[in-house]
């Protein structure tokens, strides 16, 4: 089974003599123009018609400025070993005001050497031209497809939420591990911060302002990538599916107070699933979204919903007597959702080859006995020998 696996590289221009210097600045300058809605902004063609896109799709505001969307069929990176000035040369379309249209510049780059296999023009897709700190880069977007496992051994379920960004529970014995809260910890740190700003003078807010940047959120995706890793890890350590639960919608039509609703608003569950999906592609691990609603509040024991959260780290259930942690028990419900126990939605129907584990996964049923978290008829497998994990 295959996946795509797409990865951002990073190159960074150098070198520029004076005249392909001005060409760049000019082609930035002239899409900050375009996507801000000047017709007449003078572009390479391909590039304006990207300016068109973003203006209709984002709207930006007339003080932000928007990276140089080019074409990826316009763009070419080439390595060239024997050239003094630079090993890697990049062709960047522009807008040549001497010949009154469209040409190409060949700039040198310098490329991470961890990234330049990826750099072949088969994987390449459309890309963008970036301007910071007075450096000129261009985020390259490779896509490519990986192969993934088809067998696994246990299935790592995650809930995410906003005490803890990720609950990672395995299927087979309910091991589990809870990741990110110094992801809440910075939210709350820049949230007072940014408070303290408003009660600030003019000046002194500005000031910091402008030193802060945008560091809350390069902090928050350097938290996201440790956690996804983490959570890879876990699963390659007994071979397991990761499945999470798929937050789509939360925002929408589900207003809770302000407290709450400043909670929910600020998790990013969307980039930390894309992350985690990416990372464990890239593991050669299958992981999917599976539909998240009344995890929390169904018993994962008995399946019942006769339940109550008077904290809300702690759920009980009034049928079977089940007292355990609340995130714990969302996210065995979503690796039971997983595998077709008692719900509807198995692997089998979600996008994934499901092959049951070596290890067959037990769990224990409500009086006591254990019986399989994963039978044959819920996903259509058969079972290979293995004693139950408990």
């Amino acid at each position: 089974m295959r996946r795509g696996v797409t990865t951002t590289v990073r190159v960074k221009l150098h070198s520029l003599t004076e005249r392909k210097a001005r060409l760049v600045e000019r082609e930035y300058s002239a899409f900050q123009d375009a996507v801000h809605g000047d017709d007449d902004a003078n572009l390479y063609s391909a590039t304006k018609q990207q300016a068109g896109k973003v203006q209709s799709n984002k709207n930006p505001r007339v003080d932000t400025e928007q990276p140089v969307v080019l074409r990826n069929d316009c763009i070419t990176i080439e390595h060239d070993k024997d050239t003094v000035l630079s090993s890697w040369w990049f062709k960047l379309p522009v807008y040549n005001p001497e010949k009154e249209r469209g040409d190409s510049i060949w700039v040198p780059v310098r490329v991470p050497e961890k990234d330049t296999h990826l750099l072949t023009d088969e994987c390449i897709r459309d890309s963008e031209l970036v301007h910071r700190d007075g450096e000129w880069y261009v985020h390259l977007v490779c896509k490519r497809s990986v192969a993934v496992a088809d067998e696994y051994d246990d299935v790592l379920a995650v809930d995410m939420g906003a005490k803890w960004i990720a609950v990672s529970t395995f299927l087979s014995d309910r091991d589990t591990v809870f990741h990110g809260a110094q992801v809440r910890r910075v939210r709350e740190h820049y949230k007072q911060l940014r408070k303290s700003i408003g009660k600030a003078k003019v000046r002194s807010g500005a000031q910091v302002i402008e030193r802060l940047g945008d560091k809350e959120s390069r902090t928050i995706e350097h938290e996201l990538h440790h956690v996804a890793n983490e959570l890879v890890v876990r699963a390659r350590e007994r071979n397991a599916v990761i499945v999470f639960g798929d937050m789509t919608g939360l925002r929408f039509d589900n207003d809770k107070g302000r407290y709450v609703n400043d909670k929910t608003h600020k998790m990013p569950y969307a980039k930390m699933a894309n992350i985690l999906t990416y990372k464990s592609h890239l593991d050669g691990r299958e992981c999917i979204p599976v539909k998240e609603y009344d995890t929390s509040m169904t018993c994962w024991r008995c399946g019942s919903q006769n339940t109550s959260r008077e904290m809300q780290g702690r759920v009980e259930c009034h049928d079977c007597g089940l007292d355990d942690n609340g995130d714990k028990n969302g996210a065995t419900n979503i690796g039971k959702r997983a595998v077709g126990k008692n719900i509807q939605s198995p692997l089998s129907t979600v996008g994934a080859v499901v092959a049951q584990p070596e290890t067959q996964v037990v769990l224990e049923g409500t009086n006591g006995e254990m019986e399989p978290a994963n039978s044959p008829d819920d996903v259509g497998i058969t079972l290979r020998e293995g004693s139950p994990r408990r």
